[in-house]
């Protein structure tokens, strides 16, 4: 009996129980739509991460912070192990030819406005000018906040299109009126100078979808003056931000600025040094992360094949018991051990074929429900797609040769007397 028939009897043997032959193949089913729309998810991921970082000045973003030494004298910072304005501003001349933006970030604090009755929660930011090169925040109305609201101790502030909207009817209304928030147990008046489009993308638009969340509650102001609201008259900072310039290599910006501020800044300190970390550095980091995750969710699905790769390994079982008397009669015709078990592995090959082929198909379709939930498109890699299907073939040859073996050393006599 050659390949073909083989195949033909397989199918035939399936239409005699589509029942059966539907529920063996759920398990690989619902093992390969899982390892399908776990890469896709995790494409989406992907793109989800790089479009934050894009967002925030992409390569070109490096980050400064204190950190302790390995051997530190002590293990907790005081006031002067903080960096001031002036050790800062001094690093951003001294590289100027290197640097596009430099941001810094005095504080995100908790504060409420007053709308119709009610307290509307805000967040607001405490930043430089240059805050606007690594947000997620576009100006589509005014201006930022600018070098002479820092220096002036400005009290101006910059909102969400959603705020504007809400509290004064339009943009065009926003524009030039006073926003009193409540922070610190008293009321600060700031003049709206500026509205942003803030833009979610991916699984954080998803997420704030879900939530039915439509307010933003993101004010930025100049740092000097919450430094000034807070009685701080010389601003200290843990950690500052840098946009390089294209064609400047961010890991050797970064360690030429790390030893030029641990040398002139961090010398005589006995515990704490600068550190520095790049966007690059950081999408490594969460690429480990999702990677693990798509990992661990992935043996999960693996293990559904494998419960689905038993299954199939039963019903052979089944079916070889089912149709002793027509294994012994081909034996008795003259069909070798390899013709039997070459039958029944194909059977088997195929049902995990059917199930694999379904289980793409869901796993893509799944995978694009995601993304559309999501905001998001991204396809499974080819990879992916021929990983499952020779998963499937595997699960095929390896649960359906012990069936497969057993009914090829039936004793012919045997299996004609059995009823």
């Amino acid at each position: 009996m050659n390949f073909f028939e083989n195949v033909k009897l397989a199918f035939a043997s399936l239409k005699a129980n589509k029942m059966r032959a539907l529920l063996t193949m759920l398990g690989i089913i619902i093992g390969i739509s899982s390892v399908i729309m776990i890469n896709t998810m995790g494409s989406i991921m992907e793109n989800s991460v790089n479009d934050i970082f894009d967002s925030q000045g992409g390569a070109s973003l490096v980050g400064f912070q204190i950190t302790l030494k390995p051997d530190p004298v002590r293990d907790y910072y005081t006031q002067s192990d903080l960096m001031t304005e002036d050790m800062i501003y001094n690093v951003a001349e001294r590289f100027s030819d290197d640097v596009d933006a430099l941001s810094l970030v005095y504080g995100t604090d908790s504060a409420t406005t007053r709308f119709k009755r009610e307290n509307l929660d805000l967040v607001v930011y405490s930043i430089s000018p240059g805050y606007l090169k690594q947000s997620m925040t576009g100006v589509i109305k005014g201006r930022y906040i600018s070098d002479k609201d820092v220096t002036k101790h400005g009290k101006v502030c910059v909102i969400s299109d959603k705020q504007a909207i809400k509290l004064y009817g339009s943009l065009d209304n926003a524009m030039g009126q006073t926003l009193s928030i409540d922070m610190f147990n008293q009321s600060y008046d700031f003049t709206v100078v500026g509205i942003y489009e803030y833009q979610l993308t991916g699984m954080m638009s998803a997420m704030v979808n879900m939530m039915g969340e439509d307010w933003n509650n993101e004010v930025y102001i100049p740092y000097t003056t919450m430094a000034e609201i807070q009685g701080d008259s010389d601003p200290l900072f843990f950690y500052f931000y840098v946009n390089i310039k294209d064609g400047v290599n961010a890991t050797e910006f970064a360690e030429d600025v790390k030893d030029y501020m641990n040398n002139r800044f961090y010398r005589n300190n006995d515990s704490i040094e600068v550190y520095y970390a790049t966007a690059e550095q950081q999408m490594e980091m969460m690429g480990e992360i999702l990677g693990l995750v798509s990992m661990v969710i992935s043996v999960i699905a693996g293990i559904s094949l494998v419960v689905g790769g038993i299954g199939v390994m039963n019903i052979m079982l089944v079916s070889v018991t089912e149709r002793t008397r027509e294994i012994g009669v081909r034996k008795a015709l003259g069909a070798p051990n390899s013709a039997i078990r070459t039958q029944f592995i194909i059977e088997s090959v195929i049902i995990c074929l059917i199930g694999g082929a379904i289980g793409i198909v869901s796993g893509i379709l799944l995978g694009n429900l995601v993304g559309l939930l999501m905001d998001a498109t991204a396809t499974p890699s080819v990879g992916a797609i021929l990983l499952a299907v020779t998963f499937s073939m595997a699960i095929g040859v390896f649960f359906g040769f012990y069936p497969a073996n057993r009914a090829a050393k039936l004793d012919p006599i045997e299996a004609l007397r059995y009823e």
